[in-house]
């Protein structure tokens, strides 16, 4: 079996990618709660939640999103 050679972020990207990401989220910090408790009601109802979850990816970051799903729905096990 031939090795698989792993790429590597450089620790700077790294970093700058971290401080984006605390800039987003303190930036949409008020909105992202609303859009998440939106999320989080239509999912509850059984609905359809493709629209409420276009409108959450502009204003929450994925682990957000996934965050929140799992409190509801709780974590994806397949079964072995």
């Amino acid at each position: 079996m031939p090795e698989i050679e792993l790429a590597r972020t450089p620790r700077a990207k790294q970093k700058l990618q971290v401080e984006r990401l605390k800039k987003f989220k303190k930036k949409n910090a008020e909105k992202s709660k609303r859009v998440l408790d939106k999320l989080a009601a239509v999912v509850e109802r059984g609905e359809n939640c493709f629209p409420a979850l276009l409108e959450a990816v502009e204003v929450c970051s994925l682990g957000q999103i996934t965050g929140r799903l799992q409190e509801i729905v709780g974590r994806f096990r397949p079964m072995v």
